[in-house]
């Protein structure tokens, strides 16, 4: 019996063994928990991000069903809107209930400025969650590419 309760213990802890770090003795290799960009990759070249921006321009415009005279009017107020919540991100505030309430703030007033040209709430609200799914969409093509989903 004892040697039975001494195998099965044996095995339960190379078992548990096996399950920490993957990167352990391979030291060319990341963790498992730091599976982001890798830190010697160079960040996104302009042309990327340029092309990453045109593709935002043309989902935003195909989502809303922008005709030509509304999207003349709210590229404008929707680019206002973006760079002053990066410049918001960039500040790194450390307050982090009063960065909200910027952000809260600046929404808001994107919401106003928007309501005149997309001319129903529905829309505007569209307007407001539609950055969300194009990440979402966005970070599911960088998978797929990578080989993550089939």
């Amino acid at each position: 019996m004892k040697k039975i309760v001494f195998i099965a213990l044996t095995i339960c802890i190379s078992l548990n063994s096996f399950a920490q770090n993957r990167a352990f003795g391979r030291p060319d290799r990341p963790p498992m928990r730091d599976l982001g960009r890798p830190h010697d990759m160079p960040p996104i070249d302009e042309a990327r991000r340029a092309k990453i921006e045109m593709f935002k321009v043309q989902f935003i415009t195909e989502k809303l069903n922008l005709t030509k005279s509304e999207a003349e009017v709210f590229w404008p107020v929707y680019n206002e809107a973006k760079k002053n919540i990066d410049e918001l991100v960039k500040s790194k505030m450390n307050d982090e209930i009063q960065f909200e309430e910027n952000i809260l703030a600046i929404k808001k007033k994107l919401r106003n400025d928007l309501k005149p040209i997309l001319k129903s709430d529905e829309r505007v609200n569209q307007a407001l969650k539609i950055e969300r799914e194009f990440l979402k969409t966005l970070r599911g093509e960088m998978m797929r590419r990578k080989g993550f989903r089939a």
